[in-house]
């Protein structure tokens, strides 16, 4: 509980000769004048913080009752906030966040890289007690007026997790990102390739890596899955392919082998047999390069080991960013010289989209093809190829008939 003192006067004075004020008395009961007197402000208001004791001076008598009113209803309620705790700025706030929190190196990577460009050069020095509802707007504002609304809305999130973490951590009582909402962003609908496409690009691939292509295409592996398959992960015989694992670049440093996307990204495909003919084929020409690689897909026990890479590039090195883009950039080139339509823009990923719409034109369920893909819940799947189911005829009147077509009443 707080309470009001009046540092300047003593209405019980002690030792002798206790000096009477003549300026000041209270409700007309003489007061007698402290040893500090005229210095400072005259009204402190006392409470007690987990064992400390903390004291905030006004010169007005009805703030101080005001303020301590008002910090002991805190107190009561266990909204109390250290004055101290409001203090902390955002870039210390967001230090601690980045440290504890459960990332995935690269989500964690692309956290610290959007909030050091553009949450902590505009709002780093704040203290985290000090920011309003009106400070996020304008600095949302601020950051739509220069980037792309689907990266705002991520950079946002990031600061909204920053300031979650605040109030969890009783720094502040409430965020004041609640109530301000990230900008909506409407998903593209993805442009899949047409089988005669799909064909072109594998045709146009460099030999080394033409079942790599046809792998996207028949299995829905992301590209970090591809680069990491191992030799084992391979079961020719029973036409399979085993996720287990998936090569990983933070920043501008080497591949590692790392974890899955998601819990979910850990399956098993099966394989069509032109895909397994293909693979065989590749094994046979290209047998699996033992890669020397950090294995942090246990990140407790990070070490270094020998991978047996289904897929290396022509040095025997795992395939990394820059070099991939440009083989990739003149596959489409051929891919497109041969007459086939090609999408302008077509990636590697698209061909996961290709194999998704393949499962979903077959009648595939959902919760097959988010099993297929990886995805870590059925709705993320509904999500990205809603405009893909909506294509399939609706055959639900045909399949009541074959039910129901005999029955005479």
């Amino acid at each position: 509980m707080a309470s009001v003192e009046d540092r300047w006067h003593s209405k019980n004075p002690t030792g002798k000769n206790p000096k009477i004020c003549t300026e000041h008395r209270d409700k007309g009961r003489q007061l007698y004048v402290s040893a500090v007197h005229g210095t400072g402000k005259r009204w402190a208001v006392r409470w007690w913080d987990n064992g400390k004791q903390r004291r905030k001076s006004f010169t007005r008598k009805g703030d101080a009752d005001t303020f301590a009113a008002t910090t002991t209803h805190q107190i009561e309620t266990g909204g109390y906030i250290d004055p101290e705790a409001r203090r902390t700025t955002v870039r210390e706030v967001a230090e601690q966040w980045l440290a504890s929190a459960e990332h995935r190196p690269s989500t964690a990577e692309g956290a610290e890289r959007q909030l050091r460009l553009h949450v902590l050069p505009l709002l780093g020095d704040r203290a985290v007690g000090s920011l309003k509802r009106a400070d996020i707007q304008e600095w949302l504002k601020g950051r739509r007026a220069v980037l792309a609304d689907s990266t705002t809305a991520i950079v946002y999130g990031r600061l909204k997790a920053v300031l979650t973490f605040a109030v969890h951590n009783d720094l502040i009582v409430k965020s004041p990102c609640d109530g301000v909402k990230a900008p909506s962003v409407r998903r593209k609908e993805i442009v899949i390739p047409s089988t005669e496409a799909v064909a072109a690009l594998v045709a146009a691939a460099p030999p080394r890596y033409r079942a790599m292509v046809l792998l996207a295409a028949g299995s829905g592996l992301r590209m970090g899955e591809l680069v990491g398959l191992e030799a084992e992960a391979l079961d020719l015989d029973k036409a399979e392919v085993h996720v287990r694992q998936q090569a990983v670049r933070l920043g501008k440093g080497l591949p590692h082998l790392g974890e899955p996307k998601t819990d979910q990204s850990y399956r098993s495909v099966p394989l069509a047999k032109a895909v397994v003919e293909a693979l065989t084929e590749h094994v046979r020409r290209f047998p699996p390069t033992p890669v020397k690689m950090d294995d942090r897909t246990d990140p407790r026990r990070s070490h270094s080991r020998t991978a047996l890479l289904v897929f290396a590039n022509g040095e025997h090195k795992p395939l990394n960013g820059g070099g991939w883009s440009r083989v990739w950039a003149s596959t489409l080139k051929r891919a497109k010289v041969s007459g086939a339509e090609v999408p302008y823009g077509t990636s590697m990923h698209d061909l996961r989209h290709y194999y998704a719409s393949l499962l979903i034109h077959h009648r595939e369920s959902i919760k097959t093809v988010q099993k297929r893909l990886g995805h870590s819940k059925p709705s993320v799947t509904l999500d990205v190829y809603m405009h893909v189911f909506g294509e399939i005829e609706d055959t639900t009147a045909a399949a009541v008939q074959d039910a129901l077509g005999d029955i005479v009443i």
